[in-house]
Formats: structure tokens, C-alpha cells, sequence
């Protein structure tokens, strides 16, 4: 039988996160270890755990940071502790979401887990109320794209440019020798990033009969009249973003812009063309986009730079509410 480590990253989400443990420890096939990685959560999340009887699981392993080092930097740290585990498979999750009991079964009872070109497979992401939520399983283009709607038909098995970690099962030799997510990048497309390095040992695949429940939407933003609008117009689903959030745009177009780079190279005029797009999107989209202009023009000369430095989280958030 198969083995696997089950690796979830949490931040002050603790009553999600039990709801998660619990789907991951009731699997139909069952997953032999969970390790719980808390990034510095202030909300009592260890004592609900201890609370709940989790922390007396033996299958369950514990760890907190006392730094926030955001998504990027606790995945990596979560792929380093599972590959260190020494299972078959890696499994991440986010504290939001939570598999169907069969998830797992599923999965590793698909053809291409049997394929020895297959390095990781993908469990169908869905909203609470059974609807495909369609941007965590992506085309890599020239941008990031849902996969189109045929993919996502019991036993097609669709190859995956890109996928988040929410239900993302790897095998753990692969992980080994691809490396650690970008802990630099923070938030934002360190999963994309890690995606492009799987690729270069096999395929991705999505197997739409597994299905895991994504209870907080990917993106974070808002929806406006004027985002409905536009989303309508385009067959997008962008939302805006407030201005004290609006950092993570900026991290989201470094790194974005950094990986074209990386991956393909960017000329002249491909950095002004992908530059231009993020600020025709938030004229488009934001509250008081002239405000945001020059700092996403900052941001992405940082990414074409490689620069990850800037204004932290908290900086931004003091700064913003000035």
C-alpha cells in the first residue's frame, strides 16, 4: 500500500484547521502521518488542537514558527519535514480546505498514479456548494489560466501547467530532487514556481473524481460592481483589493514577473507589455488605482531584478493606515 505524509499550513484559521485534520484522518486510504505547520498563529490554535484530543494523535506532528514567513515560506518549510518523513507521497493542504473521505483513494487509484511519468496528481478543487473552483489548476501561458472545462470530466486526467498546493500529491523522491518552494517569495505563485520545476520530471495530472472542498476562495480581494463588470465582459474572475491588502498584489506581480524571467526570458518588450497589463488591471478593477500605479511599476522592476526586498507585511499595513 501506498504511504503518504499529509502536510498542512495554517495561520490563525484553528476551527478550519480541526475540520481539515479531522477529513485527512478519516481518508479511506489512510494517510500515516500529519504534519501540522503553524506560521506564528495568534489565535489559540495549539490549545483548540490539545483541546480537541489532535495533539494526542500519534499520527499528527506539531510544529509552530514564531514568525510569520508567509504561504511561500511554510510550504518549504512543509515539503523539507515531509520529504524528511520518508513516505511514498507528499499530500499538501491548506487549513481551509478538506478532502472527501475517498480523496486519497481516489487519487492513487487513478491510471496515472501507476505511470511512472506521472510525478504528481491533483485532486479536483471545489467550492462548499460542489462547484469546480477553476484557479487552482491551471495553463502556464504567457499568463496563468484555468484549465479549459473538458479537463475537468471524470477520467480525462488532464495535464496541469500549474497547480496550487490545496490537494497537490507529489511523489516524495520527486519533491527530494526538484527542492524547496521559494521561501523569498512570500505569497504568491511560489506554488506555480514549484510546479514549472515538477514539470521537469513528468507530467501533472488532474484526476476530477478526487475532490477536496476549498472553503475560502483563492484570491483574497472583494467583489465590486465594477469588478462584476468587468469579470462579466472578460469571462475573468479578478477581484479588487483594498489598499491595506494591496501588498500582496504588489508580491504577486514580483514574483510573477520573476519567474517569466527565470523560466523564458523577458524581453523590452514583453516586461513593458506585462507591466501595462497590471496597471490597465487595476484601473480597471481597484479603488484609487492612481495611487497604485507607481508601486506596481516598482514592483515589477523587482522582479525582473530579482530583487525581494521591500516593505514587509507589517510595514505596509502601518503604512497604509496612516
Amino acid at each position: 500500500m501506498a504511504t503518504v505524509c499529509a502536510f498542512v499550513l495554517t495561520r490563525d484559521r484553528k476551527e478550519l484547521l480541526v475540520e481539515c485534520l479531522r477529513g485527512l484522518l478519516t481518508q479511506t486510504h489512510p494517510v500515516d502521518l500529519v504534519i501540522v505547520y503553524d506560521n506564528a498563529s495568534s489565535d489559540g490554535t495549539a490549545e483548540l488542537l490539545m483541546a480537541e484530543g489532535l495533539l494526542d494523535d500519534p499520527r499528527i506532528a506539531y510544529h509552530r514558527s514564531e514568525q510569520n514567513t508567509g504561504g511561500a515560506g511554510g510550504y518549504a518549510e512543509g515539503v523539507r519535514l515531509s520529504v524528511e518523513a520518508g513516505r511514498g507521497w507528499l499530500w499538501l493542504m491548506d487549513d481551509d480546505a478538506e478532502p472527501r473521505p475517498d480523496a486519497l483513494e481516489r487519487l492513487l487509484g487513478a491510471p496515472p498514479a501507476r505511470d511512472p511519468g506521472t510525478v504528481a496528481l491533483c485532486t479536483e478543487v471545489v467550492h462548499p456548494d460542489g462547484t469546480v473552483d477553476p484557479l487552482h489548476r491551471c495553463r502556464m501561458g504567457r499568463f496563468i489560466m484555468p484549465l479549459p472545462g473538458e479537463a475537468h470530466r471524470p477520467g480525462t486526467y488532464a495535464a496541469v501547467g500549474c497547480a496550487s498546493f490545496v490537494g497537490l500529491l507529489v511523489r516524495t523522491d520527486v519533491a527530494r530532487e526538484v527542492g524547496l518552494p521559494r521561501a523569498e517569495f512570500f505569497i504568491g505563485y511560489d506554488d506555480a514556481e514549484w510546479s514549472l520545476r515538477l514539470r521537469r520530471h513528468g507530467d501533472i495530472r488532474l484526476v476530477p473524481e478526487s475532490e477536496l472542498v476549498h472553503k475560502i476562495p483563492v484570491g483574497g480581494g472583494s467583489a465590486t460592481a465594477r469588478s462584476r463588470f468587468w469579470n462579466r465582459v472578460l469571462g475573468q474572475h479578478y477581484a479588487s483589493s483594498s489598499w491595506p491588502g494591496f501588498w500582496k498584489d504588489l508580491y504577486r506581480v514580483r514574483n510573477f514577473i520573476w519567474i517569466k524571467q527565470r523560466y523564458g526570458g523577458v524581453t523590452p518588450l514583453a516586461f513593458a507589455g506585462l507591466t501595462a497589463t497590471y496597471l490597465v488591471k487595476s484601473l480597471m478593477y481597484d479603488p484609487q488605482p492612481l495611487r497604485r500605479l507607481p508601486w506596481l511599476a516598482r514592483y515589477a522592476l523587482k522582479g525582473l531584478r530579482g530583487d525581494f526586498s521591500g516593505l514587509s507585511p507589517e510595514e505596509w499595513r502601518r503604512r497604509a493606515l496612516r
